[in-house]
């Protein structure tokens, strides 16, 4: 090979690694790749799967029910970050009676809860402004807005899940 052969197989090698950098970098600023850790979304997410997080356009538009979130929570070292389902959006009044989740006076149908809550104390909240009210579908095994309080949007919303890799 001549050396001006060696420069252009270069140049285009170089093209390539920098095209593919921006590319990516671009894509993380709009999607984040996160991996589930715990049990606390059982039976819809398990310990170890990885998702895809919409951190952008999500944040511009307005939470719905169901939505699967990733939330900025401090667990433990090196776990920042949790995912559960809004259950309760601003003006909403969520209420746990005998183990049952009532928003706005109605009983939940719940379909995707890992089993049955048990142990639960009664209580009852109004979301405020700017705020929702997550849990995980393993009631019985989640860090969520019963312990930790509803959670700001703008602030503590990562962005909705919107795809599980594996």
């Amino acid at each position: 090979m001549e050396k001006e052969d060696i420069k252009k197989s270069l140049f285009e090698y170089m093209k390539v690694i920098i095209i593919t950098v921006v590319l990516t970098l671009g894509v993380l600023h709009f999607i984040q790749i996160s991996r589930v850790v715990g049990s606390s979304m059982e039976p819809t997410y398990h310990n170890g799967n990885i998702i895809l997080v919409d951190k952008y356009f999500y944040k511009r538009g307005t939470p719905s029910y169901n939505d699967i979130v990733v939330v900025k929570y401090h667990v433990s070292a090196g776990e920042d970050q949790i995912i559960k389902r809004v259950v309760g959006l601003p003006g909403d009044h969520i209420e746990m009676k005998n183990n049952k989740l009532y928003r706005n006076g109605e009983l939940l149908n719940e379909d995707y809860i890992n089993e049955p809550m048990v142990g639960n104390g009664d209580f009852s909240y109004d979301i405020p402004k700017g705020k929702v009210f997550v849990m995980g579908d393993n009631r019985n095994n989640s860090v969520d807005s019963r312990m930790i309080g509803y959670i700001d949007f703008d602030d503590q919303v990562v962005g909705r899940v919107f795809f599980k890799v594996f």
